[in-house]
């Protein structure tokens, strides 16, 4: 996997976590302006997220594509979010009062976010399962070896994450079961990057080789500037003995 792809996803689940933070606040809540930009960029970055995310997806199965990912991932969510505003002069974005949030109103809640979010977790689910398929038709190779066996088990556990798949639980958010697939869905959202650090950075060999000899490094480091320290010292303290 191309790491320019997981560094923008990373990026766009970073902004869209801070955007969050820090405009679901009661000084952006009372400015209705703030609100709706506060609603405007949560938008706008919380579909850019699903766009990389169906762009890791089609990742698998294509490669050499960075720049038009990019044009496709950043340049939809923003022509979106531009026709939600131009329409009825951003009143599309309100504050909704019993949730104290900033946010889509109803129909264009349906129309610019449901929809999108909708069609792109319809085609992550449909590749994630033929990526299962065929990880299967591998299984049955008696060639392959336990310890690849298990990698592959752990590459489909950290791509249910990396597809974004956890949005789906939002989906069935509703009737009697709506708590229960709340819970999942906060849960597991909540933890993705937690999860696409462990899978992608620290379970890859070559990233714990790099983190290693950097720690390896500042201990030699650290260890001849103490001994530079020491012999600097002892040095001093024979010249002032000989000068005694």
């Amino acid at each position: 996997m191309s790491s320019k792809i997981l560094v923008n996803l990373c990026i766009s689940l970073a902004i869209t976590n801070i955007i969050f933070l820090a405009g679901m606040q009661p000084y952006a809540l009372k400015v209705s302006a703030a609100c709706k930009a506060v609603a405007a960029l949560l938008h706008y970055f919380l579909l850019a997220s699903l766009m990389w995310m169906a762009v890791i997806v089609f990742k698998t199965y294509q490669s050499h594509f960075i720049l038009k990912s990019s044009i496709l991932s950043w340049g939809l969510p923003a022509v979106i979010v531009t026709i939600t505003l131009a329409i009825n002069y951003t009143n599309n974005y309100i504050r909704i009062e019993h949730a104290q949030v900033c946010w889509l109103s109803e129909i264009p809640f349906y129309a610019a976010f449901l929809a999108p979010v909708g069609t792109i977790l319809i085609f992550n689910v449909i590749m994630f399962f033929l990526v299962i398929l065929r990880l299967i038709a591998m299984q049955n190779n008696k060639l392959l070896q336990h310890e690849t066996r298990r990698l592959r088990f752990l590459g489909i556990f950290g791509l249910f994450f990396l597809f974004g798949l956890s949005w789906v639980f939002a989906f069935f958010a509703v009737g009697e079961a709506a708590e229960v697939f709340q819970i999942l869905f906060v849960t597991f959202s909540a933890f993705q990057g937690t999860f696409i650090f462990l899978f992608y950075c620290i379970y890859k060999k070559d990233t714990r080789d790099i983190i290693c000899s950097c720690i390896c490094k500042q201990k030699k480091e650290k260890a001849s500037k103490v001994l530079r320290t020491y012999k600097s010292s002892g040095s001093g303290d024979g010249t002032a003995e000989m000068n005694t």
